[in-house]
């Protein structure tokens, strides 16, 4: 059966689980915009992988490169890069020279996303594929930064950064994995794919009560 078919079909699953849980649970009426987004997330990560297994039963197959599917993983990192950009990034980082080595350190994420689409760009000679790859990139960049600084970065008297701690690096995790499925696929390694995969589907499940529970902390 189509490697594709299974690996798209699994993480749209378990995201579909993970999105449904979250509006069930943190949508409505003075619910907290920080989890709305989160679990905005993880449905555009849904409606990604719908594509892909749509394509596949309907038409037999799918090509590589870029497709629709790829601006659904775009619009996932963009949910959650809002989550913690502005006001959220403002309560725990004032831009004093405190929180500096943090900076820095976040820096190396950014970097880890960049050298993976390097080595896709540089092994796999398609345009469509640089391209939508690039596109991905593009907003997984910004993205994991933020959420490494808000592993990392000290806590102040507001208390918001503890109890997230977990989340932002499940979200991490999560940015390292989509690079290493666009290498795992496009350079044919099978097993890193499937991995990659399955290391998806498990956050699409978690990140977003992981999120909720560290939210519920900071009325505590």
């Amino acid at each position: 059966m189509n490697l594709l078919l299974i690996a798209n079909a699994g993480v749209c699953v378990c995201a579909l689980i993970g999105y449904l849980c979250g509006i069930h649970r943190y949508f409505g009426k003075g619910k907290v915009l920080y989890l709305k987004l989160i679990v905005s997330g993880v449905g555009c990560l849904m409606f990604a992988r719908l594509f892909p297994v749509i394509f596949i039963l309907t038409q037999g197959d799918i090509k590589p490169g870029f497709n629709v599917g790829l601006l659904g993983l775009a619009g996932s990192f963009m949910f959650l890069l809002s989550a913690n950009y502005g006001g959220m990034d403002s309560l725990v980082d004032d831009g004093s020279r405190t929180h500096l080595l943090s900076r820095i350190v976040s820096l190396l994420a950014p970097l880890s996303i960049i050298g993976l689409y390097a080595i896709v760009f540089i092994e796999v000679d398609m345009l469509s594929i640089r391209l939508g790859c690039g596109i991905v990139t593009f907003f997984m960049i910004p993205c994991i930064y933020y959420n490494l600084k808000h592993a990392i970065i000290r806590d102040e008297d507001l208390g918001m950064v503890r109890p997230l701690r977990l989340y932002n690096i499940l979200a991490v995790v999560y940015a390292l994995a989509v690079g290493l499925e666009f290498v795992g696929e496009y350079m044919e390694l099978i097993p890193l794919y499937i991995a990659a995969m399955a290391l998806q589907g498990l956050l699409a499940l978690i990140m977003v009560p992981v999120a909720g529970s560290g939210v519920a902390k900071w009325t505590i």
